[in-house]
């Protein structure tokens, strides 16, 4: 009778894992030999060992595709390296992680409104969805508040979105409607 083993099924590596690794080493080399492969597998990527090799190759291709990185041949290997896009792309996925700020409410209101063209509609949409992310709620169709800080947070997305001219803020000691807001705050 055989051994029972527990078998690790390996995984598809994914583009954001793959792009945010290269971003953060700026660089990655993928050697040409099997035997230095393995070797490099173990000595850069040991938090890899779950994916598939293949995958992680072909997701390269796919983000060169994109434009996101560029690859240059070398003796030792080929040399993956991010662009400015994939930088970029990055820091969209940055804005992700961004979450609403929970203090004290020091009674002044947080105002941000903007005018975006509608040539930029997924932008408009993307900033739509990322100021609700930090909590803020909507006033107007382009006006939304918030009781919280979360001034840097927002100069922070329009910068990564590129609309830094059509985003405006504001800081209320009182709104007309500030009894429903507190209720909807909770605060």
């Amino acid at each position: 009778m055989g051994r029972n083993k527990s078998v690790v099924a390996k995984q598809q590596a994914s583009s954001k894992a793959v792009l945010k690794y290269i971003a953060d080493n700026l660089e990655v080399l993928f050697p040409h030999t099997k035997k230095a492969s393995i070797r490099f597998r173990y000595w850069k990527f040991p938090q890899w060992e779950d994916y598939l090799p293949s995958s992680v190759y072909l997701v390269a291709d796919r983000l060169e595709r994109r434009g996101l990185v560029e690859k240059v041949s070398t003796p030792n290997g080929i040399v993956v390296k991010i662009t400015d896009k994939g930088k970029q792309q990055t820091l969209k996925y940055d804005l992700l992680k961004l979450t609403p700020p929970k203090k004290d409410w020091d009674g002044q209101w947080r105002l941000v409104f903007f005018d975006i063209s509608e040539i930029d509609r997924k932008k408009r949409n993307s900033f739509r969805t990322y100021l609700r992310s930090l909590g803020m709620e909507l006033m107007q169709k382009s006006v939304f508040v918030s009781p919280y800080d979360v001034f840097d947070q927002v100069a922070y997305i329009r910068e990564v979105l590129d609309i830094p001219h059509g985003v405006k803020f504001a800081k209320l000691s009182w709104i007309e409607n500030q009894d429903e807001l507190k209720q909807v705050f909770e605060i």
